[in-house]
C-alpha cells in the first residue's frame, strides 16, 4: 500500500484527507495536487493530478445513485457513448464515506477524467448537429434495459405539483421582500399555462432510461466532437421529452439563464428534427409527445425559481445578487423564453 506524502510546506489538511481517501479507501497512490472545478451547482468537483475526477455527491442524491451509475455506465460505453467510469472502493463500492476520513460527510466517488472541454452556449448549427445526435445515441444504448433503479426523485417533472407548489408559496408568503414581483409573474406564468400543452407531453406513458440534465455543460468537446457525456446522477426512467425539452432550452438560448433569453429557432428545429431521425428507437406516443416538450420543461422551471425567489431555499445562486433577487431574475428569464417558444410554430 502506498506511503501518504505530506507537503513540505505548509500542511493543507484537505490534501491530506483527500490522499487518506485515495490510499486507504481506494489503495491508489498517494495525489499530490487538486484543484476544484466551479461548472457545476451541486455537487463539489475535484481534478486530482491531472488524472482524476473527485465529487463529494450533494445531499439531494442517496448515496445508491452512484450504484445506479456504476451499473449504467459500462453499458452505455459499450455502445459508443463515452461516460466516467466509478472506481470501486476496497470495500467493493463505487464510492466511501467522507467522514471516515475526515472529509465532509456524505458520499464521495473517484472517477475516470475524460478527455474535452465544456461550453455553456452553442454557437453553431453544428453542434447541435452532434448534441442532437449524442442525445439520440444516448437514448438508444439504454433502449430495451430494464434495470431497476435504486435511487429515485420521483415528481422531479410534475407540472401540476410545481404549479401548485408556487400558487401555494404566493398564497403564504406575502410578507417577503419580493412578494409583490413574484405575484405579478405568478399571474403571468397562470396565464401562460393554458398555451402550454403540457397534457400532450403527460399523457405519453412509454418510458426509457434518460439523462435527466441534458444542458450544453454536461457534454464534452473536443475538435468539433463530443468525447463524452457528464452528470449521470440525474439519469432516470422517466419521458423522453423531459431530456428533449430540457436539451432545446439550454441548447437554444445564448444567454445565462438570469438575463433576457434569445429562442434561436433554426437551432430548436434542426434539435427536434434530427433527433426525431436519429432516435430510431421512440414509439409513436414518444415522437408525438417531442413538440410540446421544450415550453413545458421551460415554464415548469420558470415556476420552480418563482416559488424559490419566495421560499430562498433550493437553487444555487449568487451572493452578491442575493437569493431571492436571483432566482426571480431566472424565473423572469425562463418566462420569457417560454413564450418566445410558444411564439414559434415548432411548438404548435
Amino acid at each position: 500500500m502506498s506511503k501518504l506524502i505530506l507537503p513540505t510546506d505548509t500542511v493543507d489538511l484537505f490534501l491530506v484527507n483527500l490522499q487518506k481517501l485515495f490510499v486507504d479507501g481506494y489503495g491508489l497512490p498517494a495525489p499530490q495536487k487538486y484543484s476544484q472545478l466551479t461548472d457545476g451547482l451541486i455537487n463539489q468537483t475535484y481534478v486530482v493530478d491531472g488524472c482524476w475526477i473527485l465529487q463529494h455527491v450533494n445531499d439531494i442524491f442517496g448515496a445508491q445513485v452512484n450504484e445506479d451509475i456504476a451499473t449504467l455506465t459500462p453499458l452505455l460505453n459499450q455502445n459508443g457513448v463515452t461516460v466516467p467510469l466509478l472506481l470501486k472502493s476496497m470495500m467493493g463500492m463505487p464510492y466511501v464515506m467522507g467522514e471516515n476520513y475526515g472529509l465532509p460527510k456524505g458520499p464521495w466517488r473517484i472517477m475516470t477524467r475524460l478527455e474535452g472541454k465544456t461550453f455553456h452556449f452553442v454557437t453553431s448549427i453544428e453542434q447541435i448537429r452532434v448534441l442532437a445526435r449524442t442525445l439520440a445515441k444516448f437514448h438508444k444504448a439504454l433502449h430495451g434495459c430494464h434495470y431497476v433503479f435504486k435511487h429515485t426523485r420521483p415528481g422531479v417533472h410534475d407540472f401540476d405539483r410545481h404549479a401548485k407548489a408556487l400558487e401555494n408559496a404566493v398564497e403564504s408568503m406575502s410578507a417577503h421582500r419580493l412578494y409583490g414581483q413574484v405575484k405579478a409573474l405568478f399571474e403571468k406564468i397562470r396565464h401562460l399555462t393554458q398555451f402550454v400543452r403540457y397534457q400532450d407531453v403527460m399523457a405519453c406513458s412509454d418510458l426509457r432510461i434518460i439523462h435527466g440534465d441534458p444542458k450544453i455543460s454536461n457534454f464534452l468537446f473536443s475538435d468539433g466532437r463530443i468525447t463524452g457525456v457528464l452528470d449521470l446522477d440525474t439519469m432516470a426512467r422517466s419521458r423522453a421529452a423531459f431530456d428533449v425539452g430540457d436539451a432545446i432550452r439550454s441548447w437554444c438560448n445564448p444567454h445565462p439563464e438570469d438575463v433576457e433569453p434569445t429562442y434561436e429557432k433554426e437551432y430548436a428545429r434542426e434539435a427536434l428534427g434530427l433527433y426525431m431521425e436519429e432516435a430510431k428507437c421512440l414509439s409513436r406516443d414518444e415522437l408525438h409527445s417531442l413538440p410540446n416538450a421544450a415550453p413545458f420543461i421551460t415554464l415548469e422551471l420558470a415556476m420552480r425559481f418563482a416559488k424559490d425567489a419566495l421560499c430562498e431555499n433550493y437553487f444555487g445562486f449568487d451572493p452578491k445578487i442575493g437569493h431571492g433577487e436571483h432566482s426571480l431574475m431566472r424565473a423572469n428569464a425562463m418566462y420569457l423564453l417560454c413564450t418566445q417558444m410558444l411564439e414559434d410554430s415548432i411548438c404548435l
